[in-house]
């Protein structure tokens, strides 16, 4: 196994950083109503990403993080409504 083809493996297996973990987890929704701002909505750009270069830990991270999100201000609503009653 080359050089190369070790890197390739290493980078496949890398977990996500933090920074890229809090992006994913805070910023689950698309924000840009319109297609033709599709390409500046960072979650969707970086999982089409890891799809094409196969860094198949980071995408699985990457899902998992937006439903978390997704879970984290629902959740948070239904705090916020529950106590302005």
């Amino acid at each position: 196994m080359t050089e190369e083809e070790k890197n390739v493996q290493k980078r496949k297996l890398m977990p996500l950083s933090n920074s890229e973990s809090l992006l994913f987890f805070f910023l689950p929704f698309r924000f840009s109503g319109r297609a033709k701002w599709e390409n500046n909505d960072y979650n969707t750009s970086e999982i089409q990403r890891f799809k094409k270069y196969g860094f198949d830990l980071k995408l699985k991270q990457a899902k998992q993080l937006t439903v978390y999100g997704r879970l984290f201000y629902l959740s948070l609503t239904i705090i916020i409504i529950y106590f302005v009653k």
